[in-house]
């Protein structure tokens, strides 16, 4: 099997310690990321790109002097998992290519060359999963008790299965974004889109009573995020915003703690689930679209998962 051996910086050009960090163009395409989890995945991305051909990573990386059969030997050399993330490679070096050109470092001939690389086909079945109402009932019992964690954790749960949101957005969101009075919030997504959510009566309540606690036991600095890390001594701390980890860690737990669970559950099964059963609802696309905070419809409908028993009954509907 054909292992290509790292080509060294020699041959993929020089570089000066003093380089201008603002001309470098994998940097100025990291800056155009929207959320933060995108941005460490990129980051990591164009790292391991940069020290397979010798250097320390992307910052004394001599982009300029990427050529198409840089990329080709990298991608080859590599053992991929799944066509998702040879094509998640690709388009990271093709847009660090791009702001190379806009940034006059190579030609636009040099440019279109990474341009033309092909991305993998995917044929794969949507990951994830939509939760039934049973599941989601028994998740909630979980949640009953009115200790400070677990208030704090019910919130989270029911504003992500409830409105749709990503671990991101819940970890981002501020006092200032929500309004009681109107039933809703502000939310800043991807790409800092700024949407319009709105929440059920069951979410409402269940917000209101978190507020509550959170009011008589944040600390002393708030900076003003609705969520925040709980220690031990059971001491509320809102200086900084949580982590999406730690949703990822709330979410693993809850589910080791409920029964009746046969399956892995993720956080963002939750935004699935709620996208899921608004169209199953017969809500139109483009406004579950518009919740969800996606930029297409195509988007929205990858989101929607349909179990065998609703596929059987659509089956059933053919005329022939």
């Amino acid at each position: 099997m054909f292992q290509p051996t790292p080509i060294q910086p020699s041959n993929f050009g020089a570089i000066t310690a003093d380089q201008n960090l603002i001309e470098n163009p994998a940097l100025m395409y990291l800056a155009t990321l929207g959320s933060k989890d995108s941005y460490r995945c990129m980051k990591s991305k164009l790292n391991k790109f940069a020290r397979f051909f010798g250097y320390k990573g992307l910052v004394d990386c001599d982009w300029k002097s990427m050529q198409p059969n840089h990329v080709t030997v990298f991608l080859t050399a590599q053992s991929w998992g799944s066509a998702r993330t040879y094509n998640c490679y690709l388009s990271a070096l093709k847009s660090v290519a791009l702001n190379a050109w806009r940034n006059k470092q190579i030609d636009l001939d040099h440019f279109q060359r990474i341009k033309s690389l092909k991305q993998r086909r995917v044929f794969r079945a949507l990951s994830g999963r939509a939760i039934s109402s049973e599941e989601s009932a028994s998740l909630i019992k979980s949640l009953e008790a009115n200790s400070l964690r677990t208030v704090r954790n019910r919130a989270i749960f029911y504003l992500m299965l409830g409105c749709g949101l990503r671990r991101a957005e819940v970890c981002e969101l501020r006092v200032k974004q929500v309004s009681f009075k109107n039933r809703s919030a502000k939310i800043i997504g991807k790409g800092n889109k700024e949407r319009t959510i709105y929440f059920p009566d069951v979410v409402l309540d269940v917000l209101k009573t978190w507020f509550e606690f959170r009011q008589l036991n944040k600390n002393e600095i708030d900076a003003g995020f609705v969520f925040g890390r709980i220690d031990n001594k059971l001491r509320l701390y809102l200086d900084t915003a949580l982590d999406p980890s730690s949703v990822s860690r709330i979410i693993e737990k809850l589910v080791t703690e409920t029964e009746n669970l046969d399956s892995r559950l993720t956080p963002h099964d939750l935004r699935r689930t709620f996208a899921t059963r608004l169209i199953s609802k017969n809500v139109d696309i483009v406004e579950v679209q518009k919740l969800m905070g996606h930029a297409s419809v195509a988007t929205t409908g990858n989101y929607v998962r349909k179990d065998e028993e609703n596929l059987r009954k659509a089956a059933e509907k053919a005329e022939l």
